[in-house]
């Protein structure tokens, strides 16, 4: 089985359309959080999701957003767009575990345990702590830097982000895993 894994598109439609255009032929998408802006919600961005059965889960700005973070703007988005495009984010769970071809899968905006917000790049002492974890592989985003990590035989992957990248490549990126192999790859899309 073959997923799509993109993660922190930030409100930014055009650059999730160059990602899906790029993405090969995959049986699943799952998106590990932060489609919208803590003050951009973005109708578009979601109906792409949508349109493209995405399986989402909240990252902090969705929780900061529908958590009370500035409720006069949500309420503006309540009264400007209509509830399915709220709702898609709103019934969003903050993690996802599921199967796929055997494969234990979670899937998480940030980290599996707290501080829930907590960033996490290549050289973490905390990237040992996956291997203790109950899972053939871990998803997360968050910290828009792209990674694959072996943790003791638990699969540790970060897509970066498909829009606002923070290394050194500027490009935009996401992953594709194979769950028959454990095999991931890490794909670049040009932003623009």
């Amino acid at each position: 089985m073959k997923i799509g894994i993109v993660s922190d598109i930030h409100a930014q439609p055009e650059a999730l359309r160059r990602t899906l255009a790029d993405m090969p032929s995959v049986d699943l998408v799952l998106c590990a959080g932060d489609v919208i802006s803590d003050y951009r919600f973005c109708a578009e961005t979601v109906d792409i999701l949508r349109q493209a059965h995405v399986q989402c889960i909240q990252g902090n700005h969705e929780t900061g957003f529908f958590g009370g973070r500035n409720p006069d703007y949500l309420r503006k988005c309540q009264r400007e767009f209509g509830p399915e495009m709220l709702d898609f984010l709103a019934s969003a769970p903050l993690s996802l575990e599921l199967e796929a071809a055997g494969a234990k899968v979670l899937m998480v905006h940030a980290s599996p345990w707290e501080p829930f917000d907590e960033y996490i790049y290549l050289h973490s002492p905390q990237l040992a702590r996956f291997a203790q974890l109950p899972y053939d592989v871990v998803i997360f985003g968050h910290t828009h830097v792209p990674m694959v990590h072996q943790a003791n035989g638990v699969t540790v992957i970060n897509p970066g982000s498909c829009s606002q990248p923070r290394d050194q490549d500027r490009r935009g990126s996401y992953a594709i895993l194979d769950t028959e192999n454990r095999g991931v790859e890490v794909r670049r899309v040009l932003l623009h």
